[in-house]
């Protein structure tokens, strides 16, 4: 296996952060996350807000100190995310490991494409990286464009160094459809909230009611593929493990709502495993159920 990939094009103030060593970036990244949740307060009254509704047996110390944990990972993960630009094959897997992958690359190797779901958990950009670094099959990504056009370019660059293809999520579906013969696996975050999506399943997660996105359970359904779902957990600073676990067989009966309630309660449990590596600051709770079925009436 090659452990050389090409270096995207950054400008000229990242490539020369992207040459600090990554205990440097740590440093500087964790001064950061300092400065936006002391200085800015950067929603900090957001997070707390949803650690208190989602933890309400814990006391206020611990709701703290889980939120001050909260921004120092995802200083940690910027940080990560930037040296990533011009680390190596060889050094990502050693931070990474991917257990269980044969349950993906078996139903691949029967020549249909596989549906891949993670949450917003831990550092999903290096767990990414090293799929589509030793996966073997291609591995294409739905995500959100960024407003910028050279910001969006740089982060298609950056993921394409580690063989991984981003697809807008507007036209996964076309996607899908247009390339159904392609052996791959489709990679899906889908723990937002779907504000803007009439496709919408209400849950109870985290002990509150949830929206969340019905679209990767109505692929499952249309397309008939294997559903797998990537848990990924942080093992210690700049190291991390996942697994693969099979979320639902292509041809199983489920009712419906069923494949959303299997998902829902996986990345929970990701999350109560280690509350500080989730999108707490995210207004996951915005939208309220009565107010969606105005919009969205059934």
């Amino acid at each position: 296996m090659t452990t050389t990939v090409p270096t995207p094009v950054l400008p000229w103030w990242l490539r020369g952060l992207s040459r600090l060593p990554l205990p440097v970036l740590y440093a500087l990244f964790a001064a950061l996350a300092w400065c936006t949740r002391v200085l800015l307060r950067f929603r900090w009254q957001v997070t707390c807000d949803n650690l208190r509704a989602a933890f309400p047996q814990r006391d206020a110390r611990w709701i703290r100190r889980v939120a001050v944990a909260n921004y120092r990972h995802f200083g940690e993960m910027a940080a990560e995310m930037l040296a990533a630009t011009r680390m190596d094959q060889r050094e990502l897997l050693a931070r990474v490991e991917i257990r269980n992958l044969e349950l993906l690359r078996e139903r691949l190797a029967r020549g249909r494409p596989v549906l891949l779901l993670a949450g917003h958990q831990s550092n999903t950009d290096w767990g990414m990286y090293a799929l589509g670094v030793t996966l073997g099959f291609p591995l294409d990504v739905a995500y959100k464009p960024m407003k910028s056009s050279a910001a969006d370019r740089m982060l298609v660059a950056m993921r394409q160094r580690w063989n991984v293809n981003l697809v807008p999520a507007k036209q996964l579906l076309s996607d899908l459809l247009q390339r159904r013969h392609e052996v791959r696996a489709i990679a899906m975050l889908a723990d937002q909230s779907p504000r803007t999506s009439e496709h919408q399943r209400w849950l109870q997660f985290l002990g509150r009611d949830t929206a969340f996105y019905a679209g990767p359970e109505q692929m499952a359904r249309a397309t008939r593929y294997d559903a797998v779902h990537v848990s990924l957990r942080r093992v210690r600073r700049g190291h991390y493990q996942g697994e693969c676990l099979l979320l639902a067989e292509g041809r199983e009966a489920l009712a419906p709502g069923e494949f959303t309630e299997r998902y829902a309660r996986q990345v929970e449990k990701d999350v109560l495993a280690a509350p500080p590596e989730w999108t707490w600051g995210h207004k996951r709770w915005k939208q309220r159920r009565e107010a969606a079925a105005e919009t969205f009436p059934p």
